[in-house]
């Protein structure tokens, strides 16, 4: 094991030819866990990740296995010290083995720590009474919960989202 999941699991960087396998996993976690009317097209970001994450300073991750993408993370970035966190799924049958939590800890890898920006915002947003045990996770990785009012003013709204969180404190040690 290495950093809590299994050492055949990778985490790296989407491109666009993961875009029809990270759509599939998402789309069936909001369709069939969450109940969302929601249709691919409306999600342009996922059929093109390159451009919508890699060439405007974000970010999109996976964890595969045997090329079987498990999860993903992604942010975008909103300003210079501003980002989003989004698209955050770990298929039903590999949660609580430590993928999102890798996951979470490469992105912050790559956004705050190698780039050495110590006062960024990191905002979230999802569907409270769907996501209590995400809640927990956040909170438990340094977020808390903040008022629409935060928000910056293009914040990316989501569906039915009624809880939205911040994660600005930073030990850069």
């Amino acid at each position: 094991m290495s950093d809590g999941i299994h050492n055949d699991i990778i985490i790296r960087e989407a491109t666009n030819e993961d875009s029809q396998f990270i759509l599939h996993l998402i789309f069936n976690i909001w369709i069939n866990e969450y109940h969302f009317q929601v249709k691919r097209e409306d999600f342009p970001d996922l059929h093109e990740i390159e451009n919508y994450y890699t060439k405007t300073d974000g970010l999109f991750l996976v964890a595969s296995r045997n090329n079987e993408i498990l999860g993903t993370i992604a942010c975008s970035k909103l300003s210079h010290r501003c980002f989003v966190l989004k698209r955050m799924f770990v298929n039903k049958d590999y949660r609580r083995l430590g993928i999102a939590q890798a996951l979470l800890n490469k992105l912050f890898d790559k956004i705050v720590f190698s780039k050495k920006i110590s006062n960024l915002s990191l905002f979230l947003s999802t569907k409270e009474s769907e996501a209590i045990a995400a809640k927990r996770f956040y909170i438990k990785n340094g977020f808390r919960v903040a008022p629409m009012s935060a928000l910056p003013a293009n914040f990316p709204f989501f569906y039915r989202d009624d809880l939205f969180m911040l994660k600005d404190k930073w030990d850069m040690n």
